[in-house]
């Protein structure tokens, strides 16, 4: 009961600093539109990840002005998370969200495409970075060792991606959407 009332304030919190956020298009250069825009790619599939494995639901149910009509991922599910880890990645959702929601409000984006986050794809990913067929298959969603092996996967690559990005951005406004989004310097 607490945890449905916790997540439901970080929720409306989240709501609230949306509303507060830049004006789409707001002195952001067409260059900066694009880098801004590519990353909302994974943005999108962060937030879906991590919503599904610790709701068993995604955007659609939290934030479907954000999903945009975009079609529901494949694949995406609950997983068998203790409690602990299964806040942890709640929080690692509305994170996630309230990234969709500052890219979204400062560039106009698009909806949400269509994402693969089947067990099947995660043990693709997993047999390449192993160079060889893992036995069992990887499965993110089987336990909290597994979901935290491929929550770090993810969110290296967008920062990754970010950090790239970064010195090309000319706006200010763009280059605090992307320091709030992962923290650069």
């Amino acid at each position: 009961m607490i945890f449905a009332y916790f997540s439901l304030l970080i929720f409306l919190f989240l709501q609230l600093l949306s509303s507060s956020g830049a004006a789409i298009g707001s002195n952001v250069p067409k260059s900066d539109v694009d880098l801004l825009e590519f990353p909302l790619n994974l943005e999108y599939m962060e937030a879906e990840f991590f919503l599904w494995g610790s709701f068993g639901y995604g955007l659609d149910s939290f934030a479907p002005e954000l999903a945009d009509g975009g079609p529901s991922p494949i694949g995406a599910r609950i997983a068998k998370l203790s409690p602990l880890i299964r806040d942890v990645i709640a929080q690692f959702g509305f994170q996630e969200v309230g990234h969709v929601r500052a890219i979204k409000n400062t560039v106009a984006g698009f909806p949400r495409p269509l994402l693969n986050l089947s067990r099947e794809a995660f043990a693709t990913v997993m047999n390449d970075a192993f160079g060889h067929q893992l036995e069992p298959p990887f499965n993110p969603y089987a336990n909290d060792i597994n979901y935290l092996l491929a929550s770090y996967v993810i969110p290296y690559i967008g920062l990754t991606g970010y950090i790239g990005a970064n010195p090309k951005l000319h706006s200010p406004t763009s280059k605090r959407v992307i320091k709030s989004n992962y923290s650069l310097n």
